[in-house]
Formats: structure tokens, C-alpha cells, sequence
């Protein structure tokens, strides 16, 4: 289900970073997905795009830093960033702050599909946090009556089954798939992305990280402590980087550094039942 935005303006606050859409049809306000509904803000935009409809220019002469090899490329053109996508072209500011999303009109009806479409708002995100305003990991982020347990792992490797579990037992799940983590004043935070996996309960929150833990199945519940460059590593392999921009890489390494120094990380094993819950708060 989608609900239509009557506005031309559209602001989303993801971990405290307020972008803010501006469609340049006076006609046309955003379709926007609901599971974005939780994170539309009132705040003061650090991003800005303006969507324009209708074509999805071809940008292919620029230098090409980045291709996934499927979904999108990433490519540097007079110093701008140009990101293009299957149906989107986005060209942006080389700091991410600002720029314009092409996007296609959709069918008949020439519907106004929201600009931020999968994976353009995922690598938006990855390239804005990389310029020294955190790190997006594969995990699953917890509110635990107001501790805050981050799970990673990823695919298989049980996010999904740990949120289901944690769901039902009245406590919050932030996300199941991608969780954005941020250090303030010295403390890190984590906190709820639209882009879930298996479980579509997601929450625009943040808190702070308690405990880190590195999911693994097993035969029966198990912890075991993970320090210094060992679990610096582990994490580092459970985020998505920009590996592609070298100072960027260079802080998300500092990042995950200073982060594990910080929280304790352990690495899980478990057993899918409610034996978990009280596991996982005596660690």
C-alpha cells in the first residue's frame, strides 16, 4: 500500500538526518511507500533533492568509481556524483548534501513514484554517513525496555528469526536487516532504517548500544567475548562501507575501532525459543 503526500515537499528523518525531497511538478506530490511513514520529520534539512519526472538521462561518459554489477553505479563527473539505478538518475554535490533525482512517470496514469527507490536511498544513505556521520551495518537493532541490543549478522545468519522472537515479547524492533549506528559525544547510538528484511515492523528510534552481538545458529545458547582487532573485524564485515572513497573507508574503520573498544561484543550462538531473552540480558 502507498499513501500520496499532498505536498510538493517531503522531509524524511532518518538517524537525525533530515533530507528533504521537493518534487518540480506543481502537480505532483510523492507516492511514498508506508513503511516510510514513520519517518517523515518536521526538521530542519541537512539534505536537499529536487525530483524531476519523466526521463532518466544517460550519464555514461564520467569516471567510474563504483559498479555493483546489477542494481547501480556510481560515477564522479565535474565534480559531481552521479548515481544511476535501473530507472533513477541521481546527480549530486560531491558531499551529498544536495543535487537532482531524474525519475520516469509511472504507467498510464503517469503516477509520481517516490524518487527514493530502492537502491538509491540505501547508497545515498552509505555515501552520507561515510562523510563522517556514522556507519549503516547489517543488523538487527533491539529496545529491550530501554536497553539496546544490536544483533549482526549477515544473510542466514539469523537477524530475522532474532527479531521475530524479540517482537513478540513486547519489545521493539528497530530493524531486522539495517540499522544505522552513530557516535555522539563519545556514546553510540543506533537506530531504525525503512529498509527491513523478512519483518516489516521498523522504528524510526535511536539508542544507545549495550551489547554487540555476532549472530551465529547453534545447538544451544552461547557467548563468547570478542575484543580489539578480532571483533573490529567482525564488524567491519557485517557494514556496508564506501569503499570506494578512501577517506571514507578510513573512517568507517575508525569507527568500528573506537566503537568496539567501547561496547562489549560477543559472538552468539542460539537456540530460536524465549530462552533467549534472559540469555542475552545476563551476558
Amino acid at each position: 500500500m502507498k499513501k500520496k503526500n499532498k505536498e510538493r515537499n517531503l522531509n524524511l528523518g532518518i538517524a537525525e538526518i533530515i533530507i528533504s525531497l521537493i518534487s518540480d511538478d506543481n502537480n505532483g506530490g510523492f507516492y511514498v511507500d508506508d513503511v516510510y511513514k514513520g519517518f517523515i520529520s518536521d526538521g530542519v534539512p541537512e539534505v536537499t533533492l529536487r525530483a524531476h519526472w519523466g526521463g532518466n538521462p544517460q550519464y555514461d561518459s564520467g569516471k567510474e568509481a563504483f559498479d555493483s554489477g546489477i542494481t547501480w553505479r556510481l560515477l564522479q563527473k565535474n565534480k559531481k556524483i552521479i548515481l544511476k539505478t535501473i530507472s533513477r538518475t541521481a546527480v549530486l554535490q560531491s558531499d551529498f548534501k544536495a543535487g537532482d533525482i531524474h525519475v520516469p512517470k509511472e504507467g498510464a496514469g503517469k503516477r509520481f513514484p517516490f524518487p527514493l527507490n530502492y537502491p538509491l536511498s540505501e547508497v545515498l544513505m552509505i555515501n552520507l554517513l561515510s562523510k563522517g556521520r556514522g556507519a549503516m551495518v547489517h543488523g538487527c537493532g533491539v529496545d529491550d525496555s530501554g536497553d539496546g541490543y544490536l544483533f549482526l549478522g549477515n544473510s542466514t545468519h539469523g537477524k530475522s528469526t532474532i527479531a521475530k522472537l524479540w517482537s513478540k515479547n513486547q519489545a521493539t524492533v528497530l530493524n531486522d536487516d539495517k540499522v544505522i549506528i552513530r557516535e555522539k559525544d563519545g556514546e553510540f547510538w543506533m537506530y531504525g532504517t525503512p529498509w527491513h528484511g523478512e519483518l516489516k515492523e521498523v522504528s524510526p528510534q535511536g539508542l544507545l548500544i549495550q551489547k554487540i552481538f555476532f549472530l551465529r545458529h547453534g545447538e544451544k545458547n552461547s557467548a563468547v567475548q570478542k575484543n580489539g582487532a578480532e571483533a573490529a573485524t567482525m564488524l567491519i564485515a557485517r557494514c556496508f562501507p564506501a569503499f570506494w572513497d578512501k577517506k571514507g573507508m578510513d573512517y568507517t574503520l575508525g569507527l568500528c575501532q573506537r566503537l568496539v573498544s567501547k561496547i562489549p561484543c560477543y559472538e552468539l550462538k542460539f537456540v530460536p525459543n524465549r530462552e533467549i531473552f534472559n540469555f542475552v540480558r545476563n551476558v
